[in-house]
């Protein structure tokens, strides 16, 4: 996703596809040590254990609260912050571990674009040195609301400029998608972390309500181009010279960083893509409404609080048209898949609008093409059902009922 940031005083101009380490081997040295176990032994793990060359994250459920509450208080743009805590080591293992996190709070920020101005930069530090003074700044989370879990390469680029230390680790949540996953150095490259511990500090049971996505890092010419022009000390480059520390911000350039083909991309992208995905947060705006007790109308029709549609809500009538955000939540322990159906209110046969394969926790369940349909109304039907598309039995399917305006 767009982003700017700054660099770090220790800063680097390596490729990210090196094979030696941000940061030399001292650095790691000085490392207070801890065994790995203090941070596994009263932990859930989300994902798999990571890799003897993944960083080790372990997250107090503060944190993970903190991280939740801000990227599901806009789910228009993507939003961001750092992560606070310290780094040790046990032997060759790099442990990273998460106390606290800090939103950045500014208005430089779109559907597919979050950056780190200079008085965002202010703000966390002054929030830091006030809040949390004993911490360190150890990473960054950023939101990709509807558009699933990875790294794009401006994201590579801000991690690579701001985030230099073997152990600084970046955080994306898809909060409509619930998913999430960590990124992180690996003998010199960034890559996906196979999956982080939540401590069980404040409560028994986990509060992080993400899967861990199995994501990838994208890594484009754009990036190449990036290090060329660093290491070439173009203009545009020293833009992004500015030490972390200070606080100062670059912005990327189109013009230098993608050029002719990033243009064309982005005009696709702005008329094609954003547009599409305006529409399909314009629905989504009912998710932060049913948080705050608004989806009580659905719950009268879908007393099963495990198959239930959140979004549109019943009665509500919605654009004809358009590509309609069906949310809600599907995690009958013995469903194999879930139907999301639809038929005017007065038919009898139920045609498929999609599928969902995989639990969903208030979540994105389909999107339901209206465009050839007449106006009306209309049923929507969610339904449970086993590998051979059979309803479970004594599962009660949800069925609300919405009206397509011309």
């Amino acid at each position: 996703m767009n982003s700017a940031s700054t660099f770090s005083n220790g800063r680097s101009t390596r490729h990210p596809e090196e094979t030696e380490p941000m940061i030399g081997q001292p650095e790691i040295d000085s490392l207070p040590e801890r065994p790995l176990a203090t941070f596994t032994a009263n932990a859930h793990l989300h994902g798999q254990r990571p890799a003897a060359n993944q960083v080790v994250v372990s997250h107090s459920q503060q944190a993970l609260s903190q991280i939740r509450a801000h990227s599901i208080s806009n789910l228009r743009s993507e939003l961001g912050g750092v992560l606070l805590g310290h780094a040790y080591r046990d032997g060759e293992q790099l442990i990273v571990e998460v106390s606290a996190a800090l939103p950045a709070r500014n208005d430089d920020h779109g559907p597919i674009h979050f950056t780190f101005t200079a008085d965002a930069w202010s703000q966390i530090h002054s929030e830091r040195a006030e809040k949390y003074p004993n911490l360190e700044i150890v990473g960054w989370f950023h939101t990709h609301p509807g558009l699933g879990v990875f790294y794009s390469s401006d994201d590579v680029v801000v991690h690579t400029a701001a985030f230099t230390l073997p152990w600084h680790v970046g955080l994306v949540v898809d909060p409509l998608g619930n998913e999430a996953s960590y990124f992180g150095w690996q003998e010199g490259t960034l890559a996906p972390i196979a999956g982080y511990y939540e401590q069980l500090d404040a409560q028994e049971t986990p509060v992080a309500p993400w899967r861990v996505a199995k994501t990838e890092v994208w890594h484009t010419r754009a990036t190449e181009q990036f290090y060329a022009s660093y290491e070439a000390g173009a203009d545009e480059a020293g833009l992004m010279h500015s030490a972390f520390e200070q606080g100062q911000s670059f912005t990327l350039s189109n013009s230098t960083m993608l050029g002719i083909l990033g243009f064309v991309l982005g005009f696709f992208l702005l008329f094609g893509w954003v547009v599409a995905l305006n529409r399909q947060v314009n629905s989504l705006e009912s998710v932060v409404a049913s948080l705050a007790g608004e989806t009580s109308i659905n719950a009268v029709s879908c007393v099963d609080a495990q198959l239930r549609i959140v979004a549109p809500v019943a009665e509500s009538r919605v654009s004809l048209g358009e590509d309609v955000a069906i949310l809600g939540t599907a995690v009958q322990p013995e469903a194999a898949r879930y139907q999301i159906e639809y038929r005017p209110a007065d038919g009898e046969s139920w045609e498929l609008a999609g599928v969902q394969r995989r639990q969903t926790d208030l979540g994105l369940l389909t999107k339901w093409d209206t465009s050839e349909l007449p106006f009306g109304r209309y049923e929507l039907r969610l339904t449970a059902v086993d590998r051979q598309n059979i309803p479970l039995p004594g599962v009660a399917s949800c069925l609300i009922a919405v009206e397509l305006l011309p």
